[in-house]
């Protein structure tokens, strides 16, 4: 992401800039991203520099700020900048606004700022509504917020358009078994194993899926896997892992 909106600054300048000019303004920027998770504050100073001079350094500048917030886990302030950035590229394909769009969304998600952040993903699918990822984007934000009926919604338009799409059909799941429907629950939730029958958060919704269906064996054969595979490739701090191994303790 953080290079595709490089060549953005760089496709752009090229309409208004001298050749130099150019490559200082991608440089600049370059340095900036390099700086984030080094030294977000000093990241963050010198993306406001950018900022004041104007034309696409400062949009440069915009993303890098962005950038920065979010390494100092500031998510809300993140998310308006990326919005604000997403706002002004008027001169930018749908695609890289879609993107930043979407980043603005992740943010606010992680700020509990629910509303915007599907205000956020709104704008993103409006611009590219025939890429799936934006739709399991507003999923996951509606989970987040437990918005389980948009979850469900938002997961089937993204299996639409990819059927084999493995995020949106975990969501799925996961909406239907909140809902109250298991069996529709286990149709995903089988499926994304299949796909990926190594996949720590597959096992994990599946194992779900399976207390909610009072098949408590199934469920900790699942979950026993999932541990295993944690084990095996070094993962066991990973979410999936942390919460199976609680769900085997009781």
């Amino acid at each position: 992401m953080k290079r595709i909106f490089a060549l953005f600054l760089i496709l752009a300048a090229s309409l208004i800039a001298p050749a130099a000019l150019q490559a200082q303004e991608a440089a600049d920027y370059d340095a900036c991203l390099a700086l984030v998770e080094r030294d977000a504050e000093a990241a963050l100073g010198m993306a406001r520099t950018l900022k004041l001079r104007g034309g696409e350094e400062e949009a440069g500048g915009m993303h890098c700020e962005a950038l920065a917030l979010m390494q100092l886990d500031r998510p809300a302030d993140a998310g308006t900048a990326f919005f604000d950035l997403a706002e002004r590229m008027l001169r930018a394909d749908d695609a890289l606004r879609s993107q930043i769009y979407a980043q603005a969304g992740d943010a606010w998600a992680i700020a509990g700022a629910s509303k915007l952040a599907v205000k956020a993903y709104d704008n993103a699918i409006a611009r590219m509504p025939e890429d799936p990822t934006y739709y399991a984007g507003r999923a996951r934000v509606k989970a987040i917020a437990e918005e389980w009926e948009g979850v469900r919604d938002d997961a089937a338009e993204a299996l639409a358009l990819d059927p084999n799409y493995p995020d949106p059909m975990l969501l799925r799941s996961a909406a239907n078994r909140k809902l109250g429907y298991p069996n529709a629950s286990l149709v995903d939730a089988n499926h994304a194993v299949e796909l990926n029958p190594h996949s720590l958060d597959a096992l994990l919704e599946r194992g779900l899926v399976h207390m909610a269906l009072d098949d408590k064996a199934s469920a900790w054969n699942d979950w026993s896997a999932l541990l295993r595979y944690a084990e095996e490739t070094g993962r066991l701090d990973h979410p999936a892992a942390v919460a199976a191994k609680t769900y085997l303790a009781q």
